[in-house]
Formats: structure tokens, sequence, C-alpha cells
């Protein structure tokens, strides 16, 4: 052992907090609120994501499943959300910028109501959480982040029953799969020493839905999607120390609550306002188990609000054309901060067009987000005392493209 190497009980005493801060570092760029990806359909996208009093298309067993009595026959549409996330950062004397490439998020629907029944059924896969992030290797932040990816995959089964004309009941049963990647300098034993954790699990959940259309210029929505609980089980490494050992963490993702109303003044126009609440106060304190050791991590993540604002013009030749506003506000503190979330209020822009007839249907939307500089004081420190204290000027940039079918 040479002088400079770390004794084997100090290496029991450090490892653990290896993989604490490596998880820290896990969660990937969000959207939004945390990691929470609210965007699934051009259409709604186009209106400020304001579409739960709406939700007359398949993409409905997303933001309402009770929508989907208002689609006769078989329907099947896909959603294609390509969006590059940037974020860079300021410090002391330092810069970094994250990798802004960008990145596709899909989505897949399929609904049938049968001729002559108040009740509709649908099948959806779409990703309601994650994405990824990277920060290069030479960047201060490498002791915080590398690159980090999380996949949180839904299959959403859902049935909705016409009780009368003007109300429609929706419900989901969903299956989730979460599939974890992170990676991060240690920055104590060489220049490229890593700790890496991969991991998976599943959660089953459910979601609701209510749609009252109160007469032909107003109508009312509510959507409830179900927390999940998933236990990431899998490996990590802490090279040049440690081989590969079994880990897990338990980590919480929050329930969603969407309330909106539609206002149709004209047949030709609907305008809609959205409140939509992502309880993110569900993520407070993740331990790791892993074989060196167990610890206790602190996220203390917030619960925060969309607010969104659409509107739609419609002409008589099967065009639309649509535009919106949505204000999303950041759930992660500064005590708890990572650069691996860039997460931030953010001010989203919106607008988009769409085409109609009688069995094809597209939209195609733009998006821009900003957010703006902000400026982290107090966060945690690595292994190595660094923080990422500074300023973080985010933004994004996003299409979105939907195609749908009437068979």
């Amino acid at each position: 052992m040479t002088p400079s190497s770390p004794s084997r009980p100090a290496l029991a005493r450090l490892t653990p907090w290896v993989g604490v801060f490596a998880l820290l570092a896990a969660l990937p760029a969000a959207l939004a609120s945390g990691t929470r990806v609210g965007f699934k359909d051009a259409f709604a996208t186009a209106r400020g994501n304001a579409f739960v009093a709406t939700a007359d298309n398949p993409s409905a067993l997303y933001y309402n499943p009770a929508g989907i009595t208002q689609l006769d026959g078989l329907q099947l549409a896909g959603n294609l959300y390509r969006l590059a996330v940037s974020s860079d950062y300021t410090g002391t004397g330092v810069a970094a910028s994250m990798n802004d490439d960008a990145q596709s998020v899909p989505s897949l629907y399929f609904t049938w109501k049968p001729a002559e029944s108040s009740w509709a059924y649908g099948f959806a896969v779409y990703a309601p959480f994650g994405l990824s992030t990277e920060w290069p290797d030479n960047s201060p932040l490498r002791t915080f982040a590398l690159k980090n990816e999380q996949t949180y995959l839904t299959y959403n089964f859902s049935a909705a029953w016409q009780v009368s004309p003007s109300l429609s009941l929706g419900g989901s049963l969903t299956y989730n799969r979460v599939d974890t990647d992170l990676n991060r300098r240690i920055g104590v034993f060489s220049p490229t020493d890593l700790f890496r954790f991969e991991g998976n699990g599943d959660a089953i959940g459910f979601n609701l839905g209510v749609l009252w259309a109160a007469n032909e210029r107003h109508s009312f929505g509510l959507s409830y999607s179900h927390p999940t609980s998933v236990t990431l089980k899998g490996s990590s490494v802490t090279a040049p120390v440690l081989p590969v050992e079994s880990a897990e963490a338990r980590f919480e993702f929050p329930e969603v609550l969407i309330v909106g109303w539609s206002f149709r003044p004209t047949p030709a126009w609907n305008l809609e306002v959205n409140l939509d609440w992502t309880n993110w106060n569900r993520l407070n304190t993740v331990t790791v188990q892993k074989a060196s050791g167990a610890t206790a991590l602190p996220f203390n993540w917030e619960s925060g609000l969309f607010y969104e604002f659409g509107a739609t013009r419609y002409f008589t030749n099967g065009w639309n054309v649509s535009a919106g506003y949505c204000f999303t506000e950041n759930s992660t503190p500064d005590s708890t901060y990572t650069p691996a979330v860039p997460d931030s209020d953010r001010h989203f822009y919106s607008a988009g067009v769409g085409y109609r007839s009688h069995r094809f249907t597209a939209d195609l939307a733009w998006q821009y987000a900003d957010g703006g500089t902000r400026r982290v004081t107090g966060s945690p420190p690595s292994l190595i005392g660094a923080t990422a204290d500074g300023s973080y000027r985010n933004a994004i940039n996003a299409v979105s493209l939907s195609l749908g079918y009437k068979f």
C-alpha cells in the first residue's frame, strides 16, 4: 500500500457517500417540475398543454381518460416530441455547458368505442417522467454529474363510461417501468475514477378522469394520476476502489392532479385554462442500500404547479391554428440542488397548426421554454468539497408532431 492509498476502514466509511452523491445526480433533465415530462400531444402542446377539458383526440388517454367517450370507432394516434434542453453554468471563475443534443420522446395511443355503446376503451404507451443529461468530463461539475439517464415508461389500459350526453367518467390501470443508468466522477482517487449505478424496477398505478360538458360553450375536466413507489434494483461500481456490487434505492414518483375549463364562445373557437399540480413533496429521503453500507439521501423536493392557457381557431376546411402559454414552477430547492436536474421556473411559449379530415389528423407544434437564470446557493458539497453553487441559464427548444387515423 502506497502512502497515498486510503485504508480499508476509510473506504468502508467513504463508499456509502459515493453512492449517495451519485444517486443525487441520478435524475435527468426535466421539462418543468422536477423530472416530469408533461407534453404528450402536438395539438395539446400548441395550446400550452391546456387540454384536460377538451380531451377530444386519443391522447386523452394521458390527459383525461374520460375524454375517449368522444371518439367513435377505432382510432390510432402517435406523437413524437423532439427537444433540446440546454443549461449553461457559471461559477466563480469557471463555466460549463450541458450537452444539448436533441432527444426524442414518443407516445402511442389506441382507442375503441363500439357503435351505439356508452363505453370506450383504450391503450397507450408514453413516458410521464425522465429524459437525460450529459455534462462534459472537463466540467467543474464532473463530480456531480456526467451522463445520467432515466426512462419511466407507462403502459396504460383505460375504460370510460358516458354516463349521460354531458358527463363521462374514465379510469386507467397503469404498469410503469423505470430504467436508470448514471455516471459521475468521484474526484478523490484519480482523474478517471468513476461511480456508476444501473438499476430498474416497476410499479402498478391508476388514473381517473371526469369530463362534464355543462352546455355547448362550457366544459370542465379533471384528471388524477396515482403516485408510484419504485425500487430500482441493480448494481454499482466504484472504480478503482470497489468492484461491481449489488445496490438498490427506492424512489417516489408524484401524483398529478389537473383541473381545467374550456370556453367555446362560437364553434370556431376553443379557449382553455388549466391548473396542473405535481406532488413532488413525496420525494423526501431515499435510503440507498448497498453491500458497502447504507445511508439516507435527502431530496426534499417541493410540489409545483403548471399554469396553462391555450386557444384554437378552427376553419371550415379542416384546418386549425393554436397558440398557448404555460408557466411551470421549479421543484428542486437550492439545499439539495444537483446540475443533473437543471430545474428552474420556466415560461413555455407555443404555437401550432393542425388538419382534420374524416379519417386522418395531423398536428405540428413549436415550443420554446425560457428558464431564465437560476442562482443556486447552499447546494450540498461533493466528496472533494466542491459545490454546484452558481448561475444556470436554462432553456428548451422543441417541436411536436402528432398523426392520427380513424379506421
